[in-house]
């Protein structure tokens, strides 16, 4: 159930000593976690039935050659470190330009490309009637950090 709740993150990172596996059929069962789902569709058909029909492990490099790490860390307690690096990094960004990407990738990837593009426009309006774009703007302007409030 890890690699599935792996999967199921925006951004992965794993420490250098890391082992994956989806060894279910192995042990005559299959992954029904969702990685039938989420594996091929992130690491591409191949990779993942390479990895699920076998039950071979793999380590963090492959999955980063896989695409399904972003960032290999040397130990647990730097990924960590660098997991919360990043997650402090997206904190400092307008909440609302963040939840407008994810919903619009989440779109592209769960319904489709062109209901994506379809939605962008109305996004945009959406997005710059509010108080943060304003401040992201004056902050910019004025060579400050943005104060978003989410408004």
């Amino acid at each position: 159930m890890g690699h599935e709740l792996f999967l199921v993150a925006d951004i992965r990172i794993a420490a250098a000593e890391t082992r994956f596996a989806q060894d279910e059929n192995t042990h005559g069962r299959f992954p029904g976690g969702g990685s039938t789902v989420r594996f091929p569709r992130e690491a591409g058909w191949g990779n993942a039935m390479r990895y699920m029909l076998t039950g071979d492990h793999w380590g963090a490099e492959e999955a980063r050659r896989m695409g399904l790490v972003q960032e290999i860390a040397p130990d647990p307690r730097a990924a960590l470190e660098l997991g919360l690096s990043i997650a402090a990094k997206i904190a400092r960004c307008g909440p609302l330009g963040i939840r407008a990407t994810l919903d619009s990738a989440r779109i592209a990837v769960g319904q489709s490309e062109a209901q994506a593009f379809h939605n962008l426009a109305e996004q945009y309006r959406a997005l710059y009637g509010t108080e943060d774009f304003l401040e992201g703007r004056k902050a910019e302007a004025e060579g400050r950090e943005p104060v978003y409030r989410g408004r």
